[in-house]
Order: C-alpha cells, then sequence, then structure tokens
C-alpha cells in the first residue's frame, strides 16, 4: 500500500501535464485554419512520452499518444461547435474566389469566402458555387470558428465523445502508472 501511494503523485502529474498539453493544442487548433499536422504531431510525441518511468511498453504508449491526439481533434471540434452555438452569428458570404484542388487524378472546387461585411473566412470550403454566389454562414465574432450553414445545435455527443476520451486515458495513466513493477 505505502508503494501505491508513493506512485500516486508521479500518475497525478503525468496526467495533468498531458491535459495541459491536449488544452493547448485545442487552444492552437480552433477555427478551421489550424495548423493541424505539427500540433497533433507535437501532442503524439508527448502522449507517448508522458508513460516514461512506468515500464509501459510501445503497444502502451501508443495508446496514450493516440487517445492525446483522440482528445486534442475531438475537443477542438466540441469547442468551436460550442462556440458558434453560444455566440455565434448568422450573416450572409460571398464567394470571392473559385480554384479546383487535385487530389490525385480527380479535381474538386474549393472555395473562398468573404462576408458581407468584410471578413475573409480562411479555409477553402468544397461546395460547387460560381463566384459571386451568395450562401449562409455562422461566425464568431470574437475568434477565428466559422462553420457553413445556420448555427449548430449544442454539441452533446462531441463533448461526451471527448469526456469518455479523457476517462479513458485517465484510467489508463493511472493503470500504467501505480501498477507494480517487476
Amino acid at each position: 500500500m505505502s508503494e501505491l501511494i508513493r506512485r500516486l503523485p508521479g500518475a497525478a502529474l503525468r496526467n495533468c501535464l498531458l491535459l495541459a498539453v491536449e488544452f493547448g493544442a485545442i487552444w492552437l487548433l480552433r477555427g478551421p485554419g489550424g495548423a493541424w499536422i505539427p500540433v497533433l504531431l507535437a501532442v503524439f510525441v508527448v502522449g507517448a512520452a508522458v508513460p516514461h518511468g512506468t515500464g509501459a511498453e510501445f503497444v502502451a504508449r501508443t495508446c496514450v499518444a493516440l487517445l492525446a491526439v483522440g482528445i486534442a481533434v475531438a475537443g477542438g471540434i466540441t469547442w468551436d461547435r460550442h462556440t458558434l452555438h453560444d455566440r455565434g452569428r448568422e450573416e450572409r458570404a460571398v464567394v470571392a474566389e473559385r480554384t479546383a484542388a487535385r487530389d490525385g487524378s480527380a479535381s474538386s472546387p474549393s472555395l473562398r469566402l468573404r462576408t458581407e461585411t468584410g471578413r475573409d473566412l480562411p479555409g477553402p470550403v468544397e461546395k460547387d458555387l460560381p463566384v459571386g454566389a451568395r450562401l449562409t454562414v455562422t461566425v464568431d465574432p470574437d475568434g477565428p470558428a466559422w462553420a457553413v450553414g445556420g448555427r449548430p445545435d449544442r454539441p452533446l455527443w462531441p463533448a461526451a465523445a471527448t469526456g469518455t476520451l479523457i476517462l479513458l486515458q485517465t484510467t489508463l495513466i493511472g493503470r500504467l502508472s501505480l501498477r507494480p513493477r517487476i
């Protein structure tokens, strides 16, 4: 029992460190224009390094890292949808530019939008509309989040998924940190 109590602060510290990194990633990934690949790669590396000193093998470290990436992605989606649900403002947007995004042998249309208030919306939209066409978007007046269409519903399922992933990660890190070493 005393060995278990001695390891408990390490387990709590590992979990808090990883949750702080995930929160930072969620903050950096707000809106559709975030730098997804480098941020998620950093989360993966930290997630794989957190179980250091626990005797965790490759599979356990990979599971922790994948859970960390899943939490960052699900948390980012939940945050954006919650922000748009709470304080999003519906506006009309105009297709400012139309390009063709090439994916291997096929090409699909990619649109750049500008709201009627003059705000450029980052990130391409994959719809087939001509330049000058109008559509409804929901924008966060104080941040980078935006989405095509009206205000989204309350993000109950994405929030539940994020919470479930956090619970799984906390359980796994606790199990890895508190198990007896041979």
